[in-house]
């Protein structure tokens, strides 16, 4: 196009039409121009995006990385569950392993005896000189052990998980092992039954008795 309006323009002016000179030039410059212009738009925006979506791509990978560092902190298991309750009613224990010698204190012992015993067992671990990693075992199963004898419910299950494995043709409530529902004092001494009224009762009964005996012998005659 830009060929045939130069010729355009030399025909013009071998013409002597100098009036059209004008027009022809304009013409060719803006078919110049509108390429040039399409094709810098088309090549700047692509590059705008790829900055943009790569700047807001380095956030959420960061925050995944720092979620993924996050963990949950470690606690005793807990024997209150609907299988431990199964296992319970049917007679089996819930678990092998015995809290209370392991803490070094009866069956039945009061709830301020658990810590001491706990602390005590903790002194005595330190004092062996064992590894870390033989120390920090050590520690975790006398937490569990701690845990599950200084709460009541959990307490509770125990106790009677082992009410019910050592008898189970004895059927026994969660609460009759339960040191709380216990009575802490003996019980208050009995009154003599009276059983003036009941042999009062005996006797007009045996006496009736006598009297109805009789009189159906003396009618009888």
């Amino acid at each position: 196009m830009a060929v045939s309006s130069t010729a355009a323009a030399a025909y013009n002016l071998s013409h002597g039409r100098g009036s059209t000179i004008t027009p022809s030039l304009h013409r060719t410059h803006r078919v110049a121009l509108v390429p040039s212009k399409s094709i810098s738009f088309g090549e700047r925006l692509p590059r705008r995006n790829l900055v943009a979506s790569s700047s807001g791509d380095a956030p959420a990978a960061e925050t995944d990385n720092a979620e993924s560092s996050i963990e949950a902190p470690s606690s005793p298991p807990s024997l209150i569950s609907a299988l431990n309750v199964e296992r319970a009613l049917r007679g089996m224990a819930i678990t092998d392993v015995d809290h209370y010698g392991r803490l070094g204190i009866p069956r039945k012992c009061p709830y301020d005896q658990v810590p001491v015993a706990y602390q005590k067992k903790v002194d005595e671990v330190k004092s062996q000189g064992l590894e870390e990693d033989e120390i920090n075992k050590q520690l975790e199963l006398l937490k569990e052990s701690y845990s599950i004898l200084s709460s009541v419910e959990e307490r509770r299950m125990y106790d009677w998980s082992l009410t019910r494995s050592e008898n189970p043709d004895r059927y026994a409530w969660p609460f009759e092992v339960d040191i709380t529902q216990s009575p802490t004092q003996p019980p208050p001494p009995q009154e003599p039954e009276d059983v003036g009224p009941t042999r009062l009762v005996g006797y007009f009964m045996l006496g009736w008795l006598v009297l109805s005996f009789v009189l159906s012998i003396a009618l009888n005659r």
